[in-house]
């Protein structure tokens, strides 16, 4: 009990410092004056309270965390782990960043493996609350202790540190999803779907489309069983409740079958791709929907508008080059995504597109201020995606109409943000780019791609 000792030491000390009595102390600090006794005279001392201890903290002035360390006794008053003080100090702790505390009290709680559901229901209690990375070290936690594989708070602590980890850079997103693919199928429904979600996502970002879409195809037999077994039980019984899942229900289902055909686009399968969009044009006849599920499917049929005009300008078709020019200056939201399709299809059918990069010039020039763009739809993840091939296209362009500079510009700026993000696959598009036109670049684009080589080198 040394450090439990000298925890009240310090409290007796701080107390005669002020010239302050147990009265007077107490009415400073709001804590009466027979639990102050109690506390420090005794026998056995009353544990302290951590709303007790921020008071006294609060009355002598010091800072927030103030002898946190010697607050760890605390928790385990006679050698056993209290839930009261611990689970409210953790969350404290992990609030203020004391990581060195945390790691002390879950070292002593892990002496029983008993306590993992504890630290579980702590780290739930963070995500919920909106403290993501908090949360992080107790779900690590439980991952590295949980001795039954198969269980629910494994698979859900699998799910959360997944969640964190992807979209930082592509490397450590495709980590995330190996560590992670293994326990989606052990999660509960709501986080299945959810799960898969953000598996496909990954996948579909990083360009490896194949387990892009096996995941699509999960999604979209999943969401139908998911659908399936809410329509029944809401038939069945008066008392129905919904399951609880992040996003309507109706979003997974459309799109799994939005992502299928951004896959079968992806690989030039463009006839196949049409197949898909009808899928997911008009969702109307879903079920039990909310409002937040019928602004999903006015979504869904915006996107299949977007996605069918997409299509039609990626097979050649250039009489719809005018109505898609249309469409996007009216949807902004989608004029990333349409650029991309144009001018792509520009480069593969040898037409040009002057007009159209003319008109939304305010996209196509500075990819930095691009990537700030705030999506409506979209996440910061999939406009840095489309943006990166949206400038590769341009480069691509421009040494077709033998502006090379301006072509090599744009490869640069590529190049840049592919270095940041760690996007390997159009890195391996900007080298090879660059090197063919080499001989048309000025020192100061020479100087600029050695330096990122050598980033590259650097950071690899």
């Amino acid at each position: 009990m040394e450090m439990t000792i000298t925890l009240r030491s310090e409290i007796e000390k701080g107390i005669a410092e002020l010239g302050m009595n147990f009265s007077s102390f107490g009415e400073l600090s709001g804590i009466n004056r027979g639990i102050f006794s109690a506390i420090l005279n005794g026998s056995p001392p009353k544990p302290i309270s951590l709303n007790q201890m921020e008071a006294i903290t609060r009355a002598f002035g010091k800072p927030e965390g103030w002898m946190f360390d010697l607050y760890i006794e605390e928790c385990f008053y006679d050698g056993k782990p209290n839930r009261r003080r611990v689970e409210p100090f953790l969350i404290r702790c992990a609030e203020l960043g004391r990581t060195d505390c945390i790691r002390e009290v879950l070292s002593r709680l892990l002496e029983d493996l008993k306590h993992v559901s504890m630290i579980f229901e702590i780290a739930e209690t963070l995500f919920t609350s909106g403290k993501i990375q908090e949360s992080l070290i107790f779900y690590e936690c439980v991952v590295e202790n949980e001795k039954y594989h198969h269980s629910e708070r494994l698979a859900i602590s699998h799910y959360r540190l997944f969640r964190a980890s992807i979209g930082v850079n592509n490397d450590q997103s495709l980590r995330a999803a190996f560590r992670f693919e293994p326990f989606c199928g052990k999660l509960p429904d709501n986080h299945r779907l959810d799960g898969l979600l953000h598996l496909m996502y990954v996948y579909y970002t990083l360009e490896r489309l194949e387990i892009a879409e096996q995941y699509a195809d999960e999604l979209i037999e999943f969401s139908s069983t998911v659908y399936e077994n809410e329509k029944a039980k809401r038939n069945k019984t008066k008392k129905y409740e919904s399951l609880l899942t992040e996003r309507p229900l109706v979003k997974y289902y459309g799109q799994g079958y939005l992502i299928k055909q951004g896959i079968l686009e992806a690989q030039g399968k463009y006839e196949e791709a049409k197949s898909y969009n009808e899928k997911y044009a008009d969702l109307s006849w879903f079920e039990g929907m909310d409002d937040a599920s019928l602004r999903e499917v006015e979504k869904f049929k915006l996107f299949a508008k977007a996605n069918k005009l997409n299509l039609e300008i990626l097979m050649g078709n250039t009489e719809y080059l005018d109505e898609y020019a249309e469409f996007l200056e009216s949807n902004p939201q989608e004029t990333l995504h349409g650029l991309l399709a144009i001018i792509k299809s520009a480069n593969q059918h040898y037409f040009f597109v002057d007009q159209v990069i003319l008109q939304f010039s305010p996209y196509l020039t500075d990819i930095n201020q691009v990537l700030k763009v705030e999506g409506k739809y979209y996440n910061q993840t999939t406009i840095t995606r489309i943006t990166l091939n949206v400038f590769y296209e341009l480069a691509v362009y421009y040494a077709r109409k033998e502006k090379y500079v301006t072509a090599i510009d744009y490869s640069l700026q590529v190049f840049q943000s592919s270095v940041k993000i760690r996007n390997k696959n159009i890195l391996m598009k900007c080298i090879p780019f660059f090197e063919e036109f080499r001989r048309f670049s000025t020192p100061t684009q020479n100087k600029k791609y050695e330096t990122l080589m050598k980033e590259m080198y650097h950071n690899a």
